[in-house]
């Protein structure tokens, strides 16, 4: 990303704090980032942006293989971004206006595992590999909390606390919500194992602000990208011989979903239970992650269960 004057720079402040959420601003500030390094290519200054750069912007991602939601919530974030431009004077006019957008109707539905696939996912590990734990304390993290991406990725040591005498995960979600959510004894044990293994490799896992998942870049103090995680769990999904089809596609999104399908229907909890799970504001939201025709034989351990999916 180019040097802004600082004028600029204190008006992209007030921009990104304008959002209430903090994992929203955080969402907001990557995708300013992303997008005036790729503008910055062809330009010299911020008034020379075009509109051609939202369309080629727009293109570009799609050539990243990047989930349609995903293109979605960036180009909302360089709208959001272009009005305000335009409304502190640095660039002329609102450059997102009327400009077409993905279509919404994506037909590629993000899809659920299956009870079994969940366990040949984990039987998929590779316990002499360095990343074992890593790994695995991701998926655990993913299938047994229902954590979005971003919230999984964001996790810090600080957000792993007790609540009478339960171990949980505490942090805020979208909305800038408060949430609290359980930790069964496997996940629990997946999390504390890889904790141990940060320290070995040298990071301070004793710290409140140490990521959960770190970039293992050395130079960088920084969670792990979306990308990185969407890699690790296609690379599992392609180990473990689960087939995508032609109109549904696995992404970290899919361990959310898949938690939703389970709660609903094999241990049939109630809604208003699974939605509070989920941190949903309405239960409609909940019924729309629930895409399982039928209860699957095979099952998972239970939230309360001390099985290992292996």
């Amino acid at each position: 990303m180019t040097p802004l004057d600082a004028r600029l720079e204190m008006s992209l402040r007030a921009f990104l704090h304008s959002h209430g959420s903090g994992l929203t601003s955080r969402e907001y500030e990557r995708t300013a980032k992303e997008f005036f390094a790729f503008a910055f290519q062809d330009i010299r200054e911020i008034g020379q942006l075009t509109r051609d750069h939202l369309i080629l912007y727009q293109k570009w991602l799609r050539t990243r293989d990047q989930a349609h939601k995903t293109i979605l919530k960036k180009m909302s974030a360089v709208s959001s971004l272009c009005r305000h431009l335009a409304h502190e004077g640095f660039i002329e006019r609102d450059l997102s206006y009327d400009l077409k957008r993905p279509r919404s109707d994506n037909r590629r539905e993000t899809a659920d595992f299956s009870d079994e696939e969940v366990r040949r996912l984990f039987a998929a590990l590779d316990p002499k590999r360095k990343s074992f734990t890593s790994h695995r304390a991701l998926l655990s993290i993913g299938f047994y909390t229902g954590l979005c991406s971003a919230e999984i990725r964001h996790l810090k040591i600080k957000n792993l606390s007790d609540a009478k005498g339960h171990r949980v995960l505490s942090l805020r979600i979208k909305g800038d919500k408060p949430h609290e959510i359980p930790l069964n004894p496997f996940a629990f044990r997946c999390i504390s194992e890889h904790i141990e293994r940060l320290s070995e490799l040298g990071f301070d896992a004793g710290h409140p602000e140490q990521w959960f998942f770190p970039s293992l870049s050395p130079i960088r103090n920084s969670p792990i990208s979306s990308s990185a995680l969407e890699k690790i769990l296609k690379g599992l999904v392609k180990k473990s011989g689960i087939k995508a089809s032609s109109v549904r596609r696995y992404s970290p999104h899919s361990m959310r979903a898949t938690l939703a399908g389970h709660l609903l229907n094999v241990v049939e909890a109630p809604l208003d239970q699974v939605q509070r799970t989920l941190g949903h504001a309405s239960p409609a939201t909940t019924i729309r992650y629930n895409k399982r025709e039928a209860v699957t034989t095979t099952k998972i351990p239970s939230i309360a269960s001390n099985t290992d999916p292996r």
